[in-house]
């Protein structure tokens, strides 16, 4: 797992373990380049292959919960950001409205979020959590973040975890800033 003590980890040079195409570690700061257009595009390509095996996992982690990834990415947005209108979350999950609609009657049906009259626009309705989607959204988070932590707890050591805290800001502000 990773870098051992006085080796380097260094992905041009095809990291730790040689060719097996697993993480190779991060570089260390007294080898820092900036990475050329190749990297870049082949560290895109490897976040997008990652973020669709990290989504299958955590679904496979959360099999039988009552909510899909689509529905709790809502009932989180709900949660971190309070009431919003069908169309301020349609642009902040990056979804047609339409869709995003589907995904609202979805949640109302399953008694998971409530609709209220906007306070000033009397055209639109907002959508807030309702108690039972508070509790099964700790739920779901429970799941889903147990699973990663073990994963990280028990797949990575100590330098490793801290790599993927630091990494995680910065793919948090690529995501936010996108």
């Amino acid at each position: 797992m990773g870098a051992g003590p006085g080796q380097v980890a260094d992905q041009r040079r095809g990291g730790v373990g040689g060719a097996r195409g697993g993480y190779a570690g991060p570089v260390t700061a007294h080898e820092h380049q900036p990475p050329s257009a190749d990297e870049l595009h082949d560290a895109a390509s490897k976040i997008r292959a990652l973020a669709g095996q990290l989504t299958r996992r955590l679904r496979e982690a959360s099999e039988g919960a009552d909510v899909t990834m689509s529905q709790a990415a809502v009932l989180s947005r709900l949660d971190r950001r309070g009431p919003a209108t069908t169309v301020e979350l349609a642009r902040a999950e990056r979804v047609r409205p339409q869709s995003m609609g589907a995904t609202l009657a979805a949640l109302e049906d399953a008694g998971l979020v409530e609709r209220s009259p906007h306070p000033t626009d009397r055209r639109q309705t907002l959508m807030s959590l309702t108690a039972e989607g508070r509790r099964q959204l700790t739920e779901v988070r429970r799941t889903r973040e147990g699973w990663i932590a073990q994963a990280l707890r028990e797949g990575l050591d100590d330098r490793e975890r801290a790599v993927v805290v630091e990494a995680v800001d910065l793919l948090a502000r690529l995501v936010e800033e996108g």
